[in-house]
Order: structure tokens, then C-alpha cells, then sequence
């Protein structure tokens, strides 16, 4: 954990190039290692097959009688020695050089040290050769000189491991062992310009590659660091600032997208809330003048006073009061309450219960309920949606109120109709705002604060559902639909 304290006050800019370029440096050594293994590895099968080429030429041209061919201008040397003479034999790699290494098998390919002398096909634990006779002339043939035993002589290829090939073969002069040999000089010094080349590239390439991570993640956080300039410009007071979206359809340009469809609705949100005090504020003085007027008059004539009137009109009031600010906090509430679907209830039995409790009034009231009708909400808030409605209807309606539930399209549908003067198709939007009202000159008394519809379609949408007004034959038409629960 503390080896990444240093790394967290670095910037994201940093940060990335750090990785990328470790990413890479790690994926250059292991790269690395295996070419230079490849390689390596390629030139020692060239080598042997080389040593094989040669050491088959040999071998066919002394079986023939015609002695070891003349060696090519190449590095591999052949070498010829009676079977059982002691030769040099390299050891391999991994031998111990106190130990006597018998010579290799038929074809075998080694590293070897050379002047280690053996005698050539004896067993290895003895290194003494039980020689056979030797191998008849054929007649005309010019009989082959053995080579003198003896290491072989030590050129270039003193210098590094030798790479050997040995094979016994029956001549006309007898079992010879033939040794062909090659010196892997050729093929360190390959190994090692390559790695050196790699040694010498990497560093470069790192840099390169940190250089490229820098620039370009630069270049895609300009965006970002624009967004964060211009956010710190925005305020509660003032939130028209929007975030520039860059050209690029990618995430950052996404990212603006969203923040800036965010400050939207929060814009509106505050342009709400700030409407919302203000007219709040102008309803509430509208009944308090109501009050506060006859009793300064009553106060300063109280024989002229008619204190049974002035109660009455003051309790009423009050009640238009109350009926305000209980609205102003329901609709605090719903904006408050996140959408969820509350439990299952009969939204049939809720409306007939709710049109019962409603006190009498001089219009007539139908139902038409469907029965068995469950939705999932929450019960206050679905009555007062049914009351808000029947009491709009009830203030405009001339004789009749129609209130109706059934099913329709996997919906609930909730109709309240009345027979009044209808709401204009321009304003069908507009009734649903808050503190609206239609005819501005009408009795305060009458027409409410303007909230109930307001309120009504905020509780609709709580419950993922939609309040309009329809087409009717005469009158209003409010409907409501929700969905239907899951039986």
C-alpha cells in the first residue's frame, strides 16, 4: 500500500504514461529474450546442418577411397582418425574436466572444449577401443594415411566452444572416425549484436513511446479540463453556464452531453422552486389581508361591528387557509418522494370510497367502477389525486359529475367528467401548472389557489402514470391512467 502513496499525487496524465511505458518496456524485454533465444537457437540448427552436410560429403568420398574431400571456404573443418587411435573428442558443456568423456555416438552433435584427447570408440567408462582388423583395400585402391592422432589444431575456433559432428565409417584403409567441427563464433557474435542492438533501441523506443502516452493523453484531457474550468464558474444564483462538448463523439463528449441535461433540469428545477416561493407567498398574503381587513374595521367600530359575520368570514377564512398550505406541503412531499410503486391495492374500492366520504353538494354524482381493478401506489396519495379531480369537476359542473374506472390497454383508466363550461384546448397544459387559473377575475373563493390539478398530476406521475384532459361532449374530461399490478 505505501508503494502506491507516490503514484496517487501524480496526475492522470502522468499516471498513464508511467504504465504505458512500464507496459511496454516489459513487453520489449520478454520479446526480446525470445527472438535473441530464436535466434540463437536458428543459427545453431544452421550450423549443425552444415556440420552434417559436410561430415556426409566426407564420409561418402572416403568410403570411395578418395580420401577427405579439400575443406570449402566455410568454418567447418573435417578430420579423420583410425578407429581406436585416441583423438580428440570434445567434452560437453556441463561435463567436469577431471572427468574422461568417451566420444560421441554415431552422428552426434556437441559443444565442445578442444584438445581433450579420448581414444575414439572405446567404451565410455574405460576409454580404451578393443579394435577390430581393419577393413580390406580394394584392389587399385590407394591406400588412405590416417591422420597422426593429436588434437585438432586450434585456429579461430580456440576461441570460442566448438560445435562438432562425429561418424564412424569402413574405408579401404580400415575403421576411420571421422570429426567434422565448427567454431560458434559466428553465431555469439550474432546473439550478441542482437542483443546489443535491443539494449540500445529499447531505451529509445521507451522514450518515444512515454512521449506519444504524454502528448495524446494531454491532448484528450483538454476537454475534460475545459468542463472543469467552466463548471467552477457556475453558482446557485446563476446556472445558465453550459459545458463545451467537444467534437468527438466519445466519452468526454458523452460526459458534457450529460452534465449540461443535467444543469437543465436543475436550472428548471431552481427556476421552479423560485416561482413556486414567490406565488406562495402571494396566495398566503391574499387570505391574511382577508383576515386582518374586517377586523381592523371591527376594531375601530366595534358598534357598527357585526361580530357573527365577521366570524364567519373569518373562519372561512381560515379554511381556504389551511386548504393552501396543506396543498404547498403535499406537494412539498411528492417532490420529495422518489418514484417507487408502493403495495398493491384495489384502486376500484378506493374511489367508491372516496366519492362516499365526500360531504353533499348541489350537483349529482354517478359512478361507473369496474370492479377488482388493483394497481400498485400509495393509498393517500391516489385519494387525493380522486378528490383533487372530483372537486374541480364539482366547482365547474352545472348538474352532473361522472366518475368512471375500468380497464383499458393493460391500463388502469380513471375519467372524471362534468357537464360545465369545459377548459379551451389551448389551455389544457397551462390548468396544470401551479397557482394557474383560467378566469383571473373570478372569486378567490371559488376557484382555489390553483394547486389541486397541479397537485393531481404530480401524484400521477409519482405512480408512473399520466394525467390529461380528453375530448368531451360537453363539460371537462380529466383522465388519469396507471399501470396495471401484476396478478
Amino acid at each position: 500500500m505505501r508503494d502506491r502513496l507516490p503514484l496517487r499525487g501524480l496526475s492522470i496524465r502522468a499516471r498513464t504514461t508511467l504504465t504505458a511505458t512500464a507496459i511496454v518496456a516489459l513487453a520489449v524485454i520478454a520479446i526480446g529474450g525470445l527472438l535473441v533465444g530464436y535466434l540463437n537457437g536458428r543459427l545453431n540448427e544452421e550450423l549443425d546442418a552444415a556440420l552434417r552436410e559436410q561430415l556426409d560429403a566426407a564420409s561418402a568420398s572416403m568410403v570411395a577411397g578418395s580420401g577427405i574431400p579439400e575443406e570449402p571456404t566455410g568454418t567447418v573443418r573435417v578430420r579423420a582418425i583410425p578407429a581406436g587411435e585416441p583423438g580428440t573428442v570434445p567434452l560437453s558443456p556441463d561435463a567436469d574436466d577431471s572427468t574422461p568423456a568417451g566420444p560421441p555416438e554415431s552422428g552426434e552433435l556437441a559443444y565442445s572444449d578442444p584438445g581433450v584427447p579420448v581414444i575414439p570408440g572405446s567404451p565410455p567408462e574405460t576409454g580404451v577401443l578393443d579394435t577390430d582388423d581393419p577393413a580390406p583395400v580394394p584392389p587399385g585402391a590407394d591406400p588412405v594415411e590416417p591422420l597422426s592422432p593429436g588434437p585438432i589444431p586450434a585456429g579461430a575456433e580456440s576461441v570460442a566452444p566448438l560445435r562438432t559432428a562425429t561418424t564412424t565409417v569402413a574405408t579401404p584403409n580400415g575403421t576411420q572416425t571421422l570429426i567434422a567441427s565448427a567454431s560458434t563464433r559466428s553465431v555469439q557474435r550474432a546473439t550478441e549484436t542482437a542483443a546489443t542492438g535491443l539494449l540500445v533501441g529499447m531505451p529509445l523506443l521507451l522514450a518515444v513511446v512515454a512521449a506519444l502516452t504524454w502528448f495524446s493523453t494531454g491532448r484528450a484531457l483538454r476537454p475534460v479540463e475545459a468542463i472543469r474550468h467552466e463548471f467552477t464558474r457556475l453558482s446557485a444564483q446563476d446556472l445558465r453556464g453550459r459545458m463545451p462538448v467537444p467534437a468527438s463523439d466519445d466519452e468526454i463528449a458523452r460526459l458534457a452531453l450529460t452534465l449540461n441535461d443535467t444543469l437543465d433540469r436543475l436550472d428548471d428545477s431552481v427556476r421552479r422552486q423560485r416561482q413556486f416561493v414567490a406565488d406562495a407567498s402571494h396566495e398566503l398574503r391574499s387570505p391574511l389581508a382577508a383576515l386582518r381587513t374586517p377586523l381592523e374595521v371591527a376594531q375601530a367600530h366595534p358598534d357598527r361591528a357585526h361580530w357573527p359575520s365577521i366570524a364567519e368570514g373569518t373562519l372561512g377564512d381560515l379554511d381556504r387557509l389551511e386548504r393552501l398550505t396543506s396543498d404547498l406541503l403535499a406537494l412539498a412531499r411528492i417532490d420529495g418522494i422518489p418514484h417507487t410503486e408502493g403495495r398493491e391495492l384495489d384502486l376500484s374500492s378506493l374511489a367508491a370510497d372516496t366519492l362516499e366520504r365526500r360531504p353533499p353538494t348541489h350537483v349529482e354524482r354517478r359512478a361507473e367502477l369496474e370492479p377488482g381493478i388493483a394497481v400498485h401506489g400509495h393509498r393517500t396519495h391516489l385519494s387525493r389525486l380522486i378528490t383533487n379531480l372530483l372537486d374541480n369537476a364539482e366547482a365547474h359542473a352545472e348538474h352532473r359529475v361522472t366518475l368512471r374506472l375500468r380497464t383499458e390497454d393493460g391500463q388502469a383508466r380513471l375519467d372524471v367528467l362534468d357537464d360545465g363550461p369545459g377548459v379551451p384546448a389551448e389551455s389544457r397544459e397551462h390548468v396544470f401548472q401551479r397557482f394557474a387559473r383560467l378566469d383571473t377575475a373570478r372569486a378567490r373563493e371559488r376557484g382555489g389557489a390553483g394547486l389541486g390539478l397541479a397537485l393531481a398530476r404530480e401524484i400521477a406521475a409519482l405512480h408512473e402514470g399520466t394525467l390529461v384532459i380528453t375530448d368531451s361532449d360537453r363539460g371537462a374530461q380529466f383522465t388519469a391512467r396507471f399501470p396495471l399490478a401484476e396478478s
